[in-house]
This record gives C-alpha cells, structure tokens and sequence, in this order.
C-alpha cells in the first residue's frame, strides 16, 4: 500500500544522523535514537504547506525516541495510520494508536516513543496563524490544547474530513490549493475547526468570559474584528463560528447576547457605515449611489436605499449631494 502523499517525498534514508537532520529542516531540532541498537531504520517523509498549515506522512520503521523539548513555533497533530506511540507533552502521557492522536501545544516540553511501524499523519499549525485566530496573539498567552485527541468524538471526526479533503487536494497536484484564497480558506477550517473541537485553553477562557459582564466574549471579538477587517467579503455565519473557533448556534447566542444582534445584522451595518463614509468623500459627477452600494455587496439598489434611510435618516443619494 503507498504511504500518502507519496508524490511529495522529501527524503528517505536508512541513516539515522541524515534522518534526524532531514526531519530537522522541516520541523525543529531534536534527539533522535533507536532503543534497540540493532534496529534497522526505514525512515521516509512526505508532506507539503499550504499557507500556514501542512500535511506530513512520517515513519521510521523500527522503534525509536525522539525528543525535541518545545516546538516553540508551532502545534502537531499526530494521527497514527499504524503501529503506536508513548508521547509525552507537559506531565501528561498519551498512548496514541489508530483511536486517539496526540496533540503538541508549543509552549510544552515534548518526549515520545514510537514502536515498531508506527506511521503518523501529522499536521503541521503555525503557532501564529492558531493564537492569531484565537485571539491570543495580542495578550501573550500562549494557547494550549488538551494532548490527548479522541478520534471517535464526532466534532473531531468532522475536523478530520477537513484534514482528509486537503490531502486528497494535495495529492490530486495540480488543484485549487494553488490558489491563496484557497490557502486561506484550508487554514480557517483547520484551526478553526481545531480550536472549535478539541479543548483547550482559549475555549475555556472565552466560555468563562461569556457569564463576565462589560465585555465581548473572544469568540464575538475574534467575529467582529474579521468583519470589520473584510465587510465587502461574502460573510458566512458558518466561517465566521469556523474562524473564530466556535460553533455556528454559540456564535449566533454569543452575539444576541452580548451585542443585541446577529452577525449578518452586525456585517450589514458595518456595510453600510463604509457605504456612507465613501458616499461623504465620493465626487458625485463621478461616482454613484449604484457604484459605492455594490462595492460594499448591496447588489439589489432599492433595497440598499430602504436600509439606508433607515439607517441615517436620509438617501444615499442626498449623502452623494452633500
């Protein structure tokens, strides 16, 4: 059977320094040994990035340890395909096999035992790109996943459909991962996703400032940034919750809750606030109501002057005037 991701090889050696320096330069430095010195290694790597995420196929063949301390600069998922492994992240130890994966946070101390024949699909997550959507890149707190990964909970097995579809996409060559937008896309359903299934230190926080009065909770405050940051950008509730690494219904709560509104409510008004503010500065023998309205994605005009009047209490049309 090929291993995945087979046309993207990076290497495969028999050697155990070139194993450990090959595997160095697409992850981080690391002590690599066999625990039986007359094992024999097998050692093949395949994977790509797309953006700020990636897909590796690792195996070793016969048992080895491998001891990187912290990752620093970003979190794997590691799903075994075969065999298992001992990992252990902070003072917790995850037996992994083909039910449960393992998950390594960056800011915690890593130490693992793969047995003989383990082969590990691994994603690979920027560290950034994970607390930057979870809102913690600002605040200096590093966000930590619980290590152990149930494979069979069913919010993770739909994280792992997102995970099989850009296999499937990379190995497929020549497809729409070419695309940025594409890159984009790949990067929100994986660490949205991810942020939104398995437990960790973000979700707790952002539950616990839910019940806080005076605030937005993170998830309304990782949404509103995002729709403020791209109003013109077709807005889904289901990739606004992905993005901001919560559920579409918790998200829909979270703003009727905390900001009198829905999201779409909140993108429509921040559409026309941009609307209005091009209107003000617009030269209005040359540019017009219809021009500025579709820019900000009001498609149909007689709708667009309804909303605005109600709005601002005049017409688009008087705004352009001024």
């Amino acid at each position: 059977m090929n291993p995945p991701l087979k046309h993207h090889n990076v290497f495969q050696t028999p050697d155990l320094a070139e194993a450990r320096d090959e595997v160095a330069r697409v992850f981080c430095d690391h002590r690599l040994t066999m625990t039986d010195p007359r094992g024999r290694l097998d050692t093949v790597l395949n994977g790509a990035r797309v953006g700020e995420v990636g897909l590796n196929y690792l195996r070793y063949g016969d048992e080895v340890r491998i001891s990187p301390g912290r990752l620093d600069d970003f979190y794997l998922v590691q799903i075994p395909l075969a065999g298992r492994a001992a990992v252990k992240v902070g003072d917790q130890t995850v037996m992994s096999d083909r039910r449960r994966a393992s998950l390594v946070s960056p800011s915690e101390a890593v130490d693992m035992l793969w047995s003989d024949g383990c082969e590990q699909l691994i994603v690979y997550l920027d560290r950034h790109a994970v607390e930057r959507m979870a809102g913690a890149g600002d605040e200096q707190r590093p966000v930590v996943f619980s290590p152990a990964v149930d494979l069979d909970i069913p919010a993770v097995r739909s994280w792992l459909r997102i995970v099989h579809l850009m296999r499937d996409e990379i190995e497929a060559g020549d497809t729409v991962l070419t695309s940025p937008l594409a890159h984009a896309h790949f990067e929100h359903l994986l660490i949205g996703g991810l942020l939104a299934a398995q437990p960790n230190s973000a979700l707790v926080e952002e539950r616990t400032a839910s019940w806080r009065p005076g605030g937005p909770s993170r998830a309304v405050r990782r949404a509103t940034a995002l729709i403020e940051a791209e109003p013109e950008r077709a807005w889904r509730v289901a990739e606004l919750a992905s993005a901001s690494g919560t559920t579409v219904r918790q998200l829909q709560e979270s703003f009727q809750r905390e900001r009198g509104a829905s999201p779409m409510e909140l993108l429509r008004r921040t559409r026309l606030e941009r609307a209005r503010a091009e209107l003000l500065e617009a030269d209005a023998t040359h540019s017009t109501v219809s021009e500025i309205a579709t820019k900000w994605g009001f498609f149909h005009l007689g709708r667009f002057s309804v909303q605005y009047r109600e709005t601002f209490q005049e017409s688009p049309s008087q705004t352009l005037a001024r």
